[in-house]
């Protein structure tokens, strides 16, 4: 287990994408950067649609950033059955930022920028992967008016891991601030034994005691202070301003990832949602959505930008 990250493609899948020519290659046309794509969705389902998000980057040049890109993917079928790579759908991708950058979206892009500047993947909605297996997904764009692509491969699974939108919400007893023998950074990792646990309207009530009570509900899984893709933190404050707004219609539960994270020890309540059975590895930040049945609506998982936070909550509230 590790604490954070994208999942890692075995030996067998290594060496299935190799059977496609090009996969992980940059290309171009030489009068720009090359640049390089990271897939950065935690978990991919095959059947219902979902968010999909790649990052990019060039290599000493920074990250791309803004405007759009097009996602071309192609199945690249399983360890037993590889097969050659064919296109089998495309997708326009939008510039997704983390929370809490002050950026004006409708700018001009592609383009690389510093991440002093701005930070972000590219996501495209609604997509559906028809089988189970690996995948590739070519993501090209315009940088200076040079056509650029970069490749990543992935994995497709035929299950969800992690609790998807239709399913029923775990009803976990996360621990509050004050519980017996619960230290407080087991709660929220920015706290400890003389610094309090911040936002309280996020730890005053357990996931469980608001489904009983028929509120709908956001839970958002991070760890502010370990966590390794430097977005638990922004995603965490944007949770907790929509704690702020919206918290007299509804219910808002942050669930600290580590009980202790030098002995890498996950807290229950945070294993129950990102940590099931079956899961490789436990990563973060999620945010989910329930209504008022317990049943989950919404899931967001890694970049969970302030507008799709926001909708979401007003999604469920409507």
């Amino acid at each position: 287990m590790r604490p954070a990250g994208r999942r890692r493609l075995g030996a067998a899948a290594v060496a299935l994408v190799l059977v496609c020519a090009g996969c992980g290659a940059v290309r171009g046309d030489g009068s720009a950067p090359p640049i390089v794509a990271q897939y950065a969705s935690f978990e991919t389902v095959a059947g219902p649609p979902q968010r999909v998000l790649v990052g990019l980057s060039s290599t000493g040049a920074g990250l791309v950033a803004f405007g759009t890109v097009r996602f071309e993917f192609a199945y690249l079928g399983t360890r037993e059955r590889p097969r050659r790579a064919e296109t089998s759908f495309t997708a326009v991708a939008t510039y997704r930022p983390i929370p809490g950058q002050r950026l004006d979206l409708a700018a001009p892009g592609p383009r690389l920028a510093p991440a002093s500047e701005a930070i972000g993947v590219y996501g495209a909605d609604a997509v559906r992967f028809e089988a189970a297996g690996f995948w590739r997904v070519t993501v090209t764009a315009r940088l200076g008016g040079a056509r650029r692509q970069a490749d990543a491969a992935f994995e497709v699974v035929d299950h969800s891991r992690i609790p998807a939108p239709g399913t029923p919400a775990p009803r976990v007893e996360n621990p509050l601030p004050g519980a017996p023998g619960v230290h407080p950074d087991a709660i929220d990792s920015r706290a400890d034994a003389a610094t309090p646990v911040p936002d309280p309207e996020l730890h005053s009530t357990t996931v469980a005691a608001a489904i009983d009570a028929g509120r709908p509900l956001m839970v958002v899984v991070s760890t502010p202070t370990y966590c390794t893709s430097r977005f638990c933190g922004p995603v965490t404050d944007s949770f907790a301003d929509l704690a702020r707004r919206f918290g007299d219609r509804m219910a808002f539960v942050h669930l600290e990832v580590w009980e202790d994270f030098q002995a890498k020890k996950l807290n229950a309540a945070a294993a129950a949602w990102i940590y099931p059975a079956g899961a490789e590895d436990a990563r973060e930040p999620w945010v989910f959505t329930v209504d008022d049945k317990g049943i989950i609506v919404d899931r967001f998982d890694n970049v969970a930008t302030d507008d799709e936070l926001t909708a979401a909550v007003q999604r469920l509230l409507a």
